[in-house]
């Protein structure tokens, strides 16, 4: 066995509108800062006015001596009758997504760590490529955002930036909708953006009603599960519950506030307002006894 360090990869994928500087920039500031980037891809339409960004690109990255051992690739993003030109309706919003999420999964599938920029393209890509990262993302991917008062409209598409340049990387924070082994299961099984969302749903839900099921089997003793259950099930109020139990409404009282204290500290927000505790309670716990609910 070689006793040498395994190294992993970094890639970096953006996105490309109508200035190829914005991942030029990008990949220069990653670099200068410690991210061994070793592959670059960029995500495109087959747009007419992309098409001058492209070449510009394509000149830029797969110059050797500018970026060398990067391994530069750019994919067309297409939809179900081929590339599209444009993200100009829902089908070819929810192309790209498709689009990104496959990038990002073959990428973690690698064992690479993931930098996604959201410089580049519509405005709508940045909003899609975050949907993909939420679902996809691992600890040590990141995205990035630039921040900058140069202007790059116009003829001039200066590649790289200059010392007088004033700009801003930033990370932007990705709120992982699932836990590490959630992730697994994605970047396992599901090769489709709306199988892993509707599957992200159910492995939500399903968290939730573990939770729920949680507080009623280790946070309530038998004697304040029965009341709560009354509660919750039927809607009584502290007298019904009292005569349906057999107990004085002074001892159901003071099982309630148990309860409400104890469901306050579970949820982290006590507010010591009983009634408040009382009709969020039972909002919270009545899909235990829904229909079909085992």
């Amino acid at each position: 066995m070689s006793s040498e360090k395994k190294v992993t990869q970094e890639i970096l994928i953006a996105t490309l509108g109508t200035e190829p500087q914005g991942v030029t920039w990008l990949l220069d500031w990653l670099l200068a800062h410690g991210y061994p980037i070793r592959e670059i891809l960029v995500l495109h339409t087959q747009s007419d006015v992309v098409k001058p960004a492209l070449e510009k690109l394509d000149a830029e990255l797969e110059s050797s001596a500018t970026y060398p051992g990067l391994c530069y690739r750019r994919e067309v993003i297409r939809g179900e009758v081929g590339p599209i030109r444009d993200l100009a309706s829902e089908q070819d919003a929810w192309a790209f997504l498709r689009a990104i999420y496959r990038a990002i999964r073959r990428a973690r599938q690698a064992g690479q760590i993931v930098h996604l920029s959201l410089i580049g393209g519509r405005k709508t890509m940045a909003v899609y490529a975050m949907v993909a990262a939420q679902l996809l993302f691992g600890e040590h991917d990141r995205a990035w955002h630039m921040i900058s008062d140069v202007h790059w409209s116009g003829s001039e598409k200066r590649m790289h930036p200059s010392p007088s340049d004033r700009f801003q990387v930033v990370p932007v924070p990705v709120v992982r909708w699932g836990d590490a082994a959630t992730v697994q299961v994605l970047l396992s099984e599901v090769d489709d953006p709306w199988e892993a969302l509707r599957r992200q749903r159910e492995f939500t839900l399903w968290e939730v009603m573990r939770r729920r099921r949680e507080f009623w089997e280790h946070c309530l003793t038998p004697g304040l599960r029965e009341v709560a259950e009354l509660l919750v099930r039927e809607g009584l109020d502290n007298a019904a519950i009292a005569r349906r139990l057999g107990k004085s409404e002074h001892t159901v009282a003071n099982q309630l506030t148990r309860i409400y204290r104890a469901f306050d500290d579970w949820r982290g927000a006590y507010s010591g307002k009983a009634g408040a505790s009382r009709a969020a309670f039972i909002a919270e716990f009545a899909p235990l006894f829904s229909k079909g609910d085992t």
